[in-house]
């Protein structure tokens, strides 16, 4: 059996995490090895011992953040037994806990998402994993319509507007961080599910959510971003937003680009009725819809729609790696204060001067204390 190296393996996670960051702040395209060994503390050398190629490095990442989603909603699912009803909540709590629902995650999510028609390993393993997802999340809804004798249920369309819901939540957090918490985001799943299934989730439509969750309608206003003081209220929003994805769609459709609203509609199952709405600028496509956009248009599609959003989330990051270092120099100032020594000296700390050695002086050691 191959013997492990710990080092290696916690170096090579740190990297992975420091890749994580160095998407949310940069995208996809501008992220470079000495991008990710600067925000992990290490030298491009050392870099390169772990992952010869930003390919690997980018494919490891790709397979954490897969795996970390896999292993949360999995382990949720084993701790929620076997009533299918626990096991609805369970897939809930995983999409909404706290290492998972993330703008950081979701920005690297929908970053893979925009490569994957270009990188087959990337589209492989993310359909892969959605599969599963789908599998699992259908075969519970369907038990669960056996269960309470529900009549006239397809447990196909249940859980595909399940998941739609939690896929628009998560690009809600991607669009405005602001807009949605992991307890209102579990609140409205719940109140979706209580209208389909009430002998099971019918006490949320009452209002008995479990403690701590926020009520929908007691939500509070989402606070400003401090970007939006400085570049002008346009530049956000959901307005704003639904806008530029519209400009960009019009850039990719006859008589300005290639396709026609019917091949588009169809080539992300939708009507043409819906892509029409969008380009009206009164709806937009859920997240997962979204993803099979990013998957049948341009990488620069994404960046089109998103670039105030993502620039705006480069200046925070940026803001608060600024900040990590200027904590960083007042803590070096402050050690430098107790002990001068250079960071990678090897000299000792001085030690308080010892009495003088006189044994010399009294070879006989006649003297007496």
């Amino acid at each position: 059996m191959a013997r492990l190296n710990p080092v290696k393996e916690t170096r090579q996670l740190q990297l992975i995490e420091a890749t994580i960051a160095t998407i949310g702040r940069r995208g996809y395209a501008a992220t470079t090895l000495s991008h990710v060994a600067s925000a992990a503390g290490m030298s491009p050398g050392i870099v390169n011992f772990y992952f010869r190629t930003k390919e690997q490095l980018l494919s490891a990442t790709l397979e954490f953040i897969a795996g970390e989603y896999e292993t949360s909603w999995r382990t949720q699912l084993a701790a929620a037994g076997d009533a299918p009803a626990a096991q609805l909540e369970a897939m809930i709590e995983a999409d909404f806990s706290a290492g998972i629902f993330t703008r950081e995650k979701m920005t690297v999510w929908y970053a893979f998402w925009a490569e994957a028609p270009n990188q087959p390993l990337y589209e492989t393993l993310v359909s892969e994993l959605e599969q599963r997802y789908w599998n699992e999340t259908r075969g519970i809804v369907a038990r669960l319509i056996a269960e309470g004798g529900y009549k006239g249920l397809d447990p196909d369309q249940v859980a595909h507007g399940l998941n739609a819901m939690i896929d628009g939540l998560w690009f809600d957090l991607l669009i405005d961080p602001n807009s949605v918490t992991p307890e209102q985001g579990k609140a409205i799943c719940r109140l979706y599910l209580s209208g389909i299934f009430p002998k099971h989730f019918g006490h949320y439509a009452a209002g008995g959510a479990p403690a701590g969750a926020v009520p929908v309608e007691a939500a509070p206003a989402p606070d400003r971003h401090a970007e939006e003081a400085a570049e002008g209220p346009e530049a956000f929003g959901r307005a704003a937003h639904r806008k530029r994805l519209a400009a960009a769609l019009r850039r990719r459709l006859q008589p300005q680009g290639r396709l026609t609203i019917k091949e588009l509609a169809g080539g992300i199952g939708v009507t043409t009725d819906t892509v029409q709405n969008w380009l009206n600028e009164s709806t937009e496509p859920s997240s997962w819809l979204l993803g099979r956009l990013l998957a049948m248009l341009d990488p620069s599609f994404f960046v089109e729609a998103f670039g105030p959003t993502v620039d705006a989330m480069r200046r925070r990051f940026e803001g608060r790696l600024a900040a990590e270092r200027e904590a960083a120099e007042r803590d070096r100032a402050v050690l430098n204060e107790i002990d001068p020594r250079p960071a990678n000296s090897d000299m000792p700390a001085s030690e308080p001067a010892r009495p003088a050695d006189r044994s010399q002086d009294d070879p006989g050691g006649t003297r007496q204390a």
